[in-house]
């Protein structure tokens, strides 16, 4: 199994440990994932936790791997017109222009 295959299982248990909830999107190394669970193992592993059977919880989080899919979710850009000002405005910061002056002198 891959690094961030086992993160992204990690993380999918500790929230569930933590929040007793199923979380449909994840953080890990830096990147949101949205989860897509197979079958019925959400409905299951939502009954483990109404019951407090951490037996039947543990089996569910050890069939994980083949039950869930993820997906990058992708950071959308900001409109051209948007990034544009931003570029602006960082290129007269105060710090810019006394380095100009400096190098002027």
């Amino acid at each position: 199994m891959a690094r961030l295959d086992s993160s992204i299982l990690h993380e999918i248990v500790h929230v569930v440990q933590t929040r007793a909830r199923i979380p449909e999107r994840i953080t890990v190394l830096k990147r949101q994932y949205q989860l897509t669970y197979l079958e019925d193992h959400k409905q299951r592993m939502e009954e483990a936790l109404r019951r407090h059977d951490p037996d039947r919880l543990n089996m569910l989080f050890g069939q994980l791997a083949s039950k869930v899919k993820y997906q990058v979710l992708r950071k959308v850009a900001a409109p051209k017109a948007k990034r544009a000002a931003t570029r602006t405005s960082r290129n007269r910061t105060p710090t810019t222009r006394r380095k100009k002056r400096a190098q002027a002198r």
